[in-house]
């Protein structure tokens, strides 16, 4: 009794303080590149009075009647971020590239897991109902629904991975949209989480306490056991699982670098294609002082690997 009412308590604090946090927090736009294609708000779905909006960079350079896709998948905990995030040094960086390559990208919203009443579950059914629309919709886009892939950054990592590897029976399908999404070619993952039922990958990280798993999963791990299982990565890897692309850095305390290491050795394993980086030096986010390799070099070969595997091999 005493632990249930800890529970309760637990996610009533937790609610209220993300409620606040929301209130104190309102959404700041970037300054927009001038040498980016943007189309800024395309509502993709509407959960009750709450529309869920993507930004969708077109091609810089045409290459393509219908263009690969890459979904980005923010970060910030899986309680905070938006579309936006999109901007941040070590990912802008990626879209600017791809757009040059023909490739389009987009940034999309998904429901928080804040306390309140959606979980990482409902972000993940969000992150495959955005697939779902753009494949829908891919000649008003002029994409091909073949070439899509994901990525993602510390939370949206975890949630691209799984939206990449999770079976779209356990996600039904929330729009008027075919129930099956189009199939993820590949998947790019920089320093996400890959297991919640993995107590080693999660030693010494911000997520070690049984608390914090309480709005990510509506409750503890404990009692959650089931969800937990169908959103760790890991355990969604299979022989037919797309390729992967795996960055993190070797001084990361948030999420330790030991998850991507783990879903290296699992996709070897298995014979699935991974690239994995590991940056000596870098923290959660990669951050800004000297590390080898640099954001740079990351960039490229994140490029490299979504070219690969959508222009130069589309077929596989």
């Amino acid at each position: 009794m005493k632990t249930n009412l800890q529970t309760i308590l637990s996610m009533v604090i937790l609610a209220l303080l993300s409620a606040a946090t929301l209130a104190a927090e309102p959404v700041r736009k970037p300054r927009i590149p001038s040498d980016l294609n943007i189309i800024e708000s395309i509502v993709f779905k509407e959960v009750g009075d709450t529309k869920l909006d993507l930004m969708f960079f077109q091609p810089t350079v045409k290459k393509f009647e219908a263009a690969p896709l890459v979904v980005y998948i923010h970060g910030g905990g899986w309680g905070k971020g938006d579309k936006y995030k999109a901007f941040r040094p070590d990912i802008i960086g990626v879209i600017r590239e791809l757009n040059r390559h023909g490739i389009a990208c987009a940034s999309i919203e998904y429901r928080l897991a804040d306390g309140g009443d959606s979980t990482a579950y409902d972000s993940v059914a969000d992150c495959k109902d955005a697939l779902r629309y753009l494949a829908a919709h891919a000649n008003e886009y002029k994409l091909d629904p073949a070439l899509f892939a994901v990525m993602g950054s510390s939370a949206g990592a975890h949630l691209a991975l799984v939206t990449a590897l999770g079976d779209d029976q356990d996600f039904p399908v929330e729009i008027n949209h075919k129930q099956a999404g189009p199939p993820v070619r590949c998947a790019a993952a920089y320093y996400g989480l890959v297991s919640f039922v993995h107590p080693e990958l999660l030693k010494g990280s911000n997520f070690e306490r049984p608390q914090r798993m309480l709005p990510i999963l509506g409750g503890l791990l404990e009692d959650k056991r089931e969800l937990a299982e169908k959103m760790s990565p890991l355990l969604l890897l299979d022989k037919n699982s797309p390729p992967l692309f795996l960055a993190h850095g070797d001084n990361d305390v948030v999420l330790s670098h030991r998850n991507s290491l783990a879903m290296r050795d699992a996709a070897i394993k298995l014979g699935v294609p991974v690239e994995c980086v590991i940056s000596k030096g870098a923290k959660h986010g990669f951050g800004r002082k000297k590390i080898d390799p640099p954001i740079s070099e990351i960039n490229r070969r994140t490029v490299d690997f979504f070219v690969k595997y959508l222009v130069d091999q589309p077929a596989q």
